[in-house]
């Protein structure tokens, strides 16, 4: 009964509905549902869709008669067991009126269901409901959790106590006398206010001793003019320090006081009394669950500014609204209560997401989170979800996961059940990417892992393509590059091949005949000479054309003929491995042809290039990994640099490199040869090199192939 449990975004309050009945569920399984004489119940509830099942103990279906006691104490029992619950353990807020009504109709109707005949022999009244849900933007508030009380109810404008508040409050919810109602109302009214005056007399305080110390300075400075004396540096710097100060403190006054963004402002401070310790302290919450909205942050204009203002630590442009319920809902907890909410999944893998990742980490333990993937849960929504549940306090533990596919929805009616027999344990996760997996995936993932080294501790370099800051004037085509030879064939050491990430195929490229003009500004730490634009000048001239855009570059060295700083410029010149930043399918491109590539494409130099393009491959990489990179719209995924240097890869001895080295230059021998050429035997091959050196058995073999 002193549990206190709170939705944030309660909408029409389905999930109050059912923490209600699991509540009343649980006391029954608990045997302490008693009547008023405290005589445990002669009844068997349990949950069916959220519904109450209630049996008599023969087994029969509970049936409320008011001329029979037996039913009578039962059903009277319940009523008020429910309105306890009600009154003091489900608390909610909602942005939208109407959703306010709908969730307090619900919880009035649950609770109108075990309505019982008193003595008068009329139905018993019910209570208030509505004061535990309230309407109001819960993002927002004008005054911090940590904010005192015990000032404003020593205020002369306030002759209540915070004992008084509270009793004003449980009156309010018991009475049914529409003028008391009214009187309890000022009451509550009346200490809010108090609560209001004595938080604005803060920044009265704060604006006054900023003038002061202003003004001082000013006298100060006023003097020192008067008598003909210059006025020290450190003196007009202190001026128009302190003059900063004053007009800060005035603007937020104003702005906590007046700005737009407070108009829907919910003070989790004071509205719900039954938080608050005997010295008006917040408490907290118990428990704290939801469904939070569904919205960009972006799509939402101005509004998104203002929770921006609001120090959100979980904000990100482009990311979604339910993040910041999430840093809420872990605000307005008690230490080591819970929080569970089903949201977006979206947070799990994309880049927007590292934010809410970061504070998970460093704020929170995380106790269980099923990623619900592609599963249908909601009849009105196509977004995919997950559910998370994590605790207000930070110590090591091995959260419990678990990952659901379109083929496992049937796995959902008995979730509970599947969940314990079916989730892995993940001990540390990172900023990247949160990947879940089966438990049989998870566990080759693991092996794999184990054996590998991550590729940033290879002798190995990854860099992007070129960036130009013009690409109209550098990138050219056949055509022009034909005639820019023609007029000066010294113009073809200058004119290079160029690759853009959508030209890189599986150990091919659909080379398009584009070319990049190199004039760079060379690199002095390798004793690369800059290009002197004086020796090329047909290429000159067609610059020039550009000229006015290509000298508002901001990064273009000594001259605007030159492409922007690249301090890895002589490593397009090397073998290298080639791959799209963004793609579907993971295709990885072993180059020796000496190509440029633009901005859209990354490039890895170094040593055992053919292992290493024959094993970013292979299906073992894609079973294992594909998961790990951000997934963008349209299953495609972002191959950033920075997950891509996490991924452990096993180093090969000499002897086990040959066999890949030979298949991967037998298969750009062929496709050299026709792109279009059938290497699917090859690529098998290298597979099944692959499985040997992770040293897989036919199981783990055949679940990565499907079989």
């Amino acid at each position: 009964n002193t549990l206190r449990i709170c939705d944030p975004a309660v909408g029409s309050g389905h999930f109050l509905v059912s923490c209600l009945n699991e509540l009343i569920a649980i006391k029954s399984e608990l045997k302490i549902l008693c009547d008023d004489k405290g005589e445990r119940l002669p009844i068997y509830i349990a949950l069916e869709n959220d519904e109450l099942l209630i049996e008599n103990e023969n087994g029969e279906e509970f049936n409320y008669l008011p001329t029979v006691e037996r039913t009578h104490s039962v059903q009277k029992a319940l009523f008020h067991e429910k309105q306890n619950l009600i009154e003091n353990c489900l608390f909610a807020v909602d942005i939208n009126p109407n959703s306010v009504k709908i969730c307090r109709l619900r919880l009035w109707i649950e609770l109108l269901k075990n309505a019982y005949y008193n003595q008068n022999k009329e139905l018993q009244t019910l209570p208030n409901i509505d004061i535990n849900i309230k309407c109001g933007n819960s993002l927002i508030s004008r005054f911090g959790l940590e904010d005192e009380l015990k000032t404003a109810f020593k205020s002369k404008k306030n002759k209540y106590s915070l004992q008084d508040y509270k009793n004003a409050v449980q009156e309010y919810k018991q009475t049914n006398d529409k003028k008391r109602k009214r009187q309890i109302q000022i009451i509550i009214d009346t200490i809010k206010t108090a609560f209001k005056t004595d938080l604005d007399n803060k920044f009265k305080k704060k604006i006054a001793k900023a003038r002061g110390e202003y003004a001082l300075m000013q006298q100060e400075v006023a003097n020192l003019k008067a008598f003909g004396l210059n006025v020290p540096r450190a003196k007009t710097a202190s001026l128009k320090t302190k003059k900063n100060k004053l007009q800060l403190a005035e603007n937020a006054k104003k702005d906590i006081l007046t700005n737009a963004m407070y108009q829907n402002a919910f003070e989790w401070r004071f509205e719900f009394p039954e938080v608050l310790d005997e010295q008006g302290n917040f408490t907290g919450f118990d428990v704290v669950i939801g469904n939070p909205p569904y919205v960009q942050l972006q799509s939402l204009g101005e509004i998104a500014t203002h929770y921006k203002q609001a120090g959100y630590k979980t904000f990100a442009r482009t990311g979604d609204i339910y993040a910041l319920f999430y840093e809420l809902g872990n605000t307005v907890l008690k230490n080591q209560g819970l929080l569970c909410f089903i949201t977006g999944s979206a947070w799990l893998r994309a880049n927007y997401g590292k934010v809410l990742r970061s504070y998970f980490i460093e704020n929170t333990t995380l106790i269980e989170l099923i990623d619900l993937s592609d599963c249908n849960i909601f009849d009105s929504a196509t977004v995919l979800t997950n559910i998370l549940l994590f605790e207000k306090t930070k110590r090591d533990f091995k959260t419990k996961a678990l990952r659901l596919t379109k083929k496992d929805e049937n796995k959902l009616l008995y979730l509970k059940s599947y969940f314990d027999k079916n989730h892995i344990e993940i001990a540390n996760f990172s900023e990247n990417s949160w990947v879940i997996s089966s438990k049989k995936k998870y566990l080759i993932k693991q092996k794999v892992e184990e054996q590998g080294v991550k590729i940033k501790d290879w002798d190995i370099s990854i860099n992007y393509g070129i960036k130009t800051g013009f690409n109209e004037a550098f990138i050219i085509d056949e055509k022009k590059k034909d005639k820019l030879i023609k007029q000066d064939a010294k113009n073809a050491e200058i004119i290079k091949p160029l690759l853009r990430g959508r030209d890189i195929g599986k150990y091919t490229t659909n080379f398009q005949n584009l070319w990049l003009i190199n004039i760079h500004n060379g690199i002095k730490d390798k004793n690369i000479k800059p290009i002197d634009i004086k020796n090329y000048p047909t290429i000159k001239s067609h610059l020039d054309r550009y000229s006015t855009k290509l000298s508002k570059r901001y990064d273009k060295g000594d001259t605007f003929y030159n492409l922007r700083n690249c301090a890895y410029l002589d490593e397009f010149e090397k073998p290298k491995i080639i791959y799209p930043n963004m793609t579907k399918f993971l295709p990885f491109f072993l180059d020796k042809k000496q190509f440029y590539t633009n901005q859209k494409a990354f490039i890895i130099t170094g040593k055992h290039l053919e292992y290493l393009v024959a094993f970013l491959n292979s299906r073992l990489f894609k079973f294992c990994f594909e998961e790990n990179f951000p997934e963008l719209q349209g299953n495609t995924r972002e191959l950033n640099k920075v997950i891509f240097n996490e991924i452990p890869i096993k180093t090969p001895t000499d002897e086990q490199e040959v066999p890949f080295i030979q298949k991967v230059d037998e298969i750009l021998k062929l496709k050299k040869q026709n792109l279009e050429a059938d290497t699917s035997k090859l690529e098998s091959e290298i597979d099944t090199l692959v499985y040997k050196l992770y040293d897989l058995t036919e199981e783990e073999i055949g679940i990565i192939e499907g079989n």
